[in-house]
């Protein structure tokens, strides 16, 4: 077992308890990005989706850029669309592009995956150089920018600390875990990195939990664990949870 495994694992005993008591359904709810970026998904999913998010007054909701018309108007919830997803390789003036032709469908909020095999095979300031020019262009059309860091490509703790300092400084609103389509999604130890980046930094910076996040408790422990390390109550202005059927667990939950 790696320390980050055994930390993990640590973690996960040290918070259930105390998450448990202190963390609500409702406030989970509101918190949720409600995705769906499977393949083919069918008309009869989209309207399903559009329905709970109204219903349930989540965050956001997730969706490929050419199924935002289905989720127009948008009153009740953000609309998010991802970007540079999921391998993370176009160009910046393809993301760019991407990026317009979101704005257009109705997006106002952007889940980019950052160039992280570039950064991690050594081109670390052309990695870094596209996240500058789509912060700069998300700012400029007042998107809220989420930057997805594929925590699980990542060798270790250390080198997600470092990587989500250098995107703060860039000025992103959120820091995302996963992108959900490689094996390893979000931990409670890249969480703690990311957040621990976040709070040394001062910067106001939000974090999105996503990747394998199913279960209540789960969600309950990721949402505990940002509490005690920014010591503020959950909000979705600064955290969220990226999740397709997490939604239904909480309504069980709660109706229990």
């Amino acid at each position: 077992m790696n320390l980050e495994t055994h930390l993990n694992n640590v973690f996960e005993h040290l918070i259930s308890n105390e998450a448990s008591s202190s963390i609500t359904e409702e406030q989970l709810i509101k918190c949720i990005d409600l995705t769906l970026l499977k393949e083919n998904s069918s008309d009869e999913e989209f309207l399903e989706l559009k329905h709970k998010a109204q219903s349930n007054k989540v965050a956001a909701i997730c969706v490929y850029t050419q199924y935002l018309p289905l989720f127009q108007p948008a009153a009740a919830y953000n609309l998010a669309t991802v970007v540079n997803f999921p391998q993370g390789r176009e160009q910046a003036t393809g993301c760019l592009s991407q990026i317009d032709q979101a704005i257009q469908l109705g997006a106002n909020e952007i889940d980019y995956v950052f160039p992280f095999s570039a950064y991690l095979e050594g081109y670390k300031k052309q990695a870094l150089d596209q996240c500058i020019a789509i912060t700069e262009s998300c700012k400029k059309k007042s998107l809220t920018l989420k930057i997805i860091l594929e925590t699980g490509a990542f060798p270790d703790m250390q080198k997600i600390y470092q990587v989500s300092g250098e995107l703060i400084s860039i000025g992103c609103n959120f820091l995302k875990t996963s992108t959900g389509k490689i094996a390893q999604g979000a931990s409670l130890a890249a969480v703690f990195a990311i957040l621990s980046a976040i709070k040394d930094s001062g910067a106001s910076c939000g974090v999105k939990i996503s990747g394998g996040i199913k279960t209540v408790q789960q969600a309950r422990n990721y949402a505990c664990l940002a509490e005690l390390m920014m010591g503020k109550q959950i909000d979705k202005d600064w955290f969220r949870i990226g999740a397709s059927s997490l939604l239904d667990e909480l309504l069980n939950s709660k109706f229990k």
